[in-house]
């Protein structure tokens, strides 16, 4: 047996209102989990729910939208609160219906990456029809970083909103590049097997899938990757413009609200607690590299 206090104190704080010992694997045996929340400054109800997910839930990191709305006071939550582990969520698409956002940069400065009124395109599709420059790319990602810090936040990790590194010719060189003149680990880059996520999964069915899921577990290091809301009129007006991301029953404030339900119940506590899996985050394990 190892005292895991000070780890889970610092990692997930959730947890200690459970249990202060847990028994530890090997190391070839043991069963690591990132569990990353996506989207923090998306809007209001993405600030509640982090806060939350990060205080009393098992959630070990989160990422902010730099270019959204609710930005600066997700700055503002990360600075007031320094232990937690903080990404940039890298954003070039804007996603939803008639809720849109702009680049950092004035967008007359990074044309091949917006629509004819200056906002983000609304889908990866879309964005790379139009064949983005990759300066202009590289230009607004760093921005995006270089505000973040000005804003007080301690960047730990990097990741990407909703586009996949291997999208575009040029793109995964670019970011890696990024994260090296930033020292920065780029999420999902780091060896992690994906775990399944329960984001589209039913809302009465989100808890009982996601027990099952962590059950099923088995050693090495994994990503949980989350999206926490609370159900508000604000998140429940969010359509998304692709059909097939559409939630037809609920909503997305419902469906965030429960997977921020999912993370704070003491089922899915328990079930970690029980199955012995370490939680960690890009701050632990960056510190581990050679």
């Amino acid at each position: 047996m190892k005292n895991r206090m000070p780890a889970l104190r610092a990692i997930a704080p959730g947890l200690l209102a459970l249990v202060l010992l847990v028994p530890v694997a090997s190391e070839a045996q043991e069963i690591q989990l990132i569990i990353r929340g996506d989207d923090l400054g998306m809007t209001q109800g993405s600030l509640v729910a982090a806060e939350k997910a990060l205080n009393e839930g098992v959630m070990t990191c989160t990422a902010m939208i730099v270019p959204a709305p609710w930005f600066e006071a997700a700055a503002e939550l990360a600075s007031r609160n320094p232990g937690w582990c903080v990404g940039v969520h890298l954003c070039l698409v804007g996603e939803w219906r008639g809720y849109r956002w702009r680049p950092v940069l004035p967008w007359d400065k990074v044309r091949s990456l917006v629509d004819a009124d200056g906002f983000l395109h609304a889908s990866p599709g879309e964005l790379f029809r139009h064949q983005p420059k990759l300066e202009e790319i590289d230009a607004e990602l760093r921005a995006q970083i270089d505000l973040a810090k000005r804003k007080g936040v301690n960047v730990q990790y990097l990741d990407t909103h909703y586009v996949e590194l291997s999208d575009y010719p040029g793109l995964e060189a670019l970011i890696k590049k990024i994260a090296r003149d930033h020292d920065l680990p780029i999420s999902s880059h780091l060896g992690e097997k994906s775990m399944e996520s329960v984001y589209s999964t039913p809302v009465e069915q989100k808890r009982k899938r996601a027990v099952e899921i962590l059950d099923g577990l088995g050693p090495g290091l994994w990503l949980w990757v989350c999206h926490v809301g609370i159900d508000s009129p604000e998140q429940r007006a969010l359509i998304h413009t692709a059909p097939k991301d559409i939630f037809v029953e609920g909503g997305v404030g419902l469906h965030r609200a429960e997977e921020l339900n999912v993370l704070t119940s003491l089922e899915v506590k328990s079930m970690i607690l029980k199955k012995g899996i370490r939680l960690t985050n890009y701050r632990e394990l960056w510190k581990q590299k050679p």
